[in-house]
């Protein structure tokens, strides 16, 4: 069985169809650019937001972030493997560079040393039975499952249509996943657990003062307003 043939077919990012306009749409809502980028932020007021900003971004980049890989259930440690080594050239390559820019400088620092973690431990290939991570059903063995590396790949998989965010309940587009308190989140609803978002602009709040409304909604201060005239709405308004 392939992994597609799991997927409803309004949801099949084919060319041309519904399903491709479908991933548009999502990847606007789930993944805004101005969640990611300062430059696409325009409501980020000082230098202090734009470097919040930044520094959020650095973080779930390194820490949180991450695109679920599919494979069939019981691949866990060989994915895992994959990871390590990726990982081990990453440092590598790191600690390359930095000698490289060391002699350059003239500089006598040594570099650091990094290595792959261990991949001891019961071969995640021998369990005889898989549940979702997601709905806890059965994952059939011949029947392909996602993964996501944040989430540690022994014993965590997903049902290709239950890899959805915990918050919204859609489906993950492109399998681009936020992990955080063992939940799966699009990146919207992860970025609004750490700042609220302007029920006005819909960029994130990076400022300390802010409109929060009776029902929990937030604004900054100066979009909390009528979009005819511009008045406040603590003062009513003709409109």
């Amino acid at each position: 069985m392939q992994y597609m043939e799991l997927i409803p077919e309004s949801q099949r990012t084919v060319s041309g169809t519904e399903g491709a306009l479908e991933r548009r749409r999502q990847l606007l809502s789930q993944l805004p650019a101005y969640d990611q980028d300062p430059m696409k932020c325009q409501s980020l007021a000082s230098e202090e937001e734009i470097s919040s900003m930044l520094l959020f971004v650095k973080h779930y980049k390194q820490e949180v972030l991450g695109v679920g890989e599919v494979a069939l259930p019981g691949e866990g440690d060989a994915l895992k493997e994959a990871a390590n080594q990726r990982t081990a050239k990453e440092a590598k390559d790191r600690s390359n560079s930095d000698k490289k820019d060391s002699l350059e400088h003239q500089d006598h620092g040594s570099a650091g040393s990094n290595a792959a973690g261990s991949t001891n431990g019961t071969d995640d290939g021998t369990k005889t039975e898989h549940r979702c991570t997601g709905c806890h059903g059965e994952v059939a063995k011949e029947s392909p499952a996602v993964y996501a590396e944040r989430s540690g790949y022994r014993g965590a998989l997903w049902h290709p249509t239950c890899f959805v965010c915990s918050e919204c309940g859609q489906g993950l587009v492109d399998l681009v996943y936020f992990w955080s308190n063992q939940k799966l989140f699009c990146g919207r609803h992860y970025c609004q657990t750490v700042w609220p978002r302007c029920s006005g602009c819909d960029e994130l709040i990076f400022c300390q003062s802010f409109h929060t409304a009776n029902d929990g909604r937030t604004w900054h201060r100066h979009h909390y307003c009528c979009w005819k005239c511009g008045q406040s709405l603590d003062t009513p308004c003709q409109h």
